[in-house]
């Protein structure tokens, strides 16, 4: 096992970016960057041996700078909506940043995505931690914040993310990666044909702004039921009133405790069946977001055009919208407490 650092480009504000290059004794390898504290490669052997990267993403920071996408980000301070871009903590009510429809979406107008983080690499562990301090009142949340994202790459070919916070006045914190996978590897287009599976008996409905409107949904009898795999394409087009909203899947799934703290959240294959991956998690949802808003419009690795469901997304998190939704699960952080939470992504074949 092994880390090496290189530069990985200049900010525009002329802060150094630089990628940190985990390995580990079956030849898997991961990039990550202390920009966005972002997963930038996944290379893993399939299971002829050809290394494959799973991961969309850019070849300098300055991609990551520009897009709108959050490719491979750590998301903070909130993954997902926080409805009518306000919510009510202790009598009072903060207002956010307006960048989706009327909702903030994953932190608002400069979330962590777009911080450069301080990194320290722990060779003995394979890990980097990344670390960011959110001042108040910073996108409009209360609280200094002080955050550590850190990866960390097993020889079982696992993933492990884990996101560590501390506060000084309570707020809400809902933290995840969203890395946009395509097993078939990230310049291959559609990912139709992968099949997924996600072991979760309901998921959140949309309303016409794109954010769940505090109604839970059975998946059975719909085109949202992928407790059985089955491929990515089969019923994504079908005229079914949540896929229309988001012009696919965009969707929290809500994921039932199995009596262990980390829980099966969604297992993937690619068309061929070469590569699989099985994601776990400590939250309580999983976001699936199937790239429908992926357009070709900017140049990914090795300048590849990113097209139309290029990709999909599985982000384990709190639910998007719970401030506004005391039913949901709460994603409240107070003063004196500490979030952390992990995710598991492990490759295999």
């Amino acid at each position: 096992m092994s880390i090496t650092a290189t530069p990985f480009g200049v900010t525009a504000s002329g802060e150094n970016a630089f990628l940190y290059t985990l390995e580990n004794s079956h030849g898997m390898q991961i990039k990550i960057t202390n920009f966005g504290a972002t997963l930038v490669s996944v290379l893993i052997p399939n299971k002829n041996g050809d290394p494959t990267d799973v991961i969309l993403g850019f070849d300098s920071v300055t991609g990551y700078e520009k897009t709108g996408l959050y490719l491979g980000a750590t998301i903070g301070r909130y993954a997902g909506q926080i409805k009518n871009a306000a919510f009510t903590l202790g009598g009072q009510t903060y207002s956010l940043y307006v960048n989706d429809h009327s909702n903030t979406l994953h932190g608002g107008q400069k979330g962590f995505d777009k911080r450069l983080f301080e990194a320290t690499a722990h060779e003995s562990e394979n890990k980097v931690v990344f670390r960011y301090d959110s001042p108040d009142g910073e996108e409009g949340f209360p609280g200094n914040l002080a955050v550590l994202s850190s990866y960390e790459l097993t020889n079982d070919n696992e993933i492990i993310m884990r996101h560590v916070a501390k506060t000084d006045a309570d707020t809400v914190l809902n933290m995840t990666n969203h890395a946009y996978y395509n097993l078939n590897g990230h310049a291959s287009g559609t990912i139709e044909g992968h099949h997924l599976m996600i072991p979760a008996d309901s998921f959140l409905q949309l309303g016409d702004d794109c954010c769940p409107d505090g109604h839970i949904l059975p998946v059975a009898g719909t085109p949202m039921d992928f407790r059985s795999p089955r491929p990515i394409g089969q019923e994504i087009n079908a005229a079914y009133g949540q896929l229309l909203i988001s012009e696919g899947y965009d969707h929290n799934w809500n994921i039932r405790p199995d009596g262990a703290d980390m829980r099966l959240c969604a297992e993937l294959e690619n068309d061929s069946g070469s590569i699989r991956m099985r994601m776990q998690s400590d939250l309580p949802g999983v976001q699936m977001y199937s790239g429908n808003y992926l357009s070709g419009a900017e140049p990914g690795k090795d300048g590849f055009p990113y097209a139309h469901r290029g990709a999909l997304c599985l982000e384990p998190q709190f639910y998007p919208a719970a401030p506004s939704f005391p039913a949901f699960p709460s994603p409240v952080l107070n003063k004196g407490e500490t979030y952390d939470h992990t995710i598991r992504v492990r490759f295999f074949y």
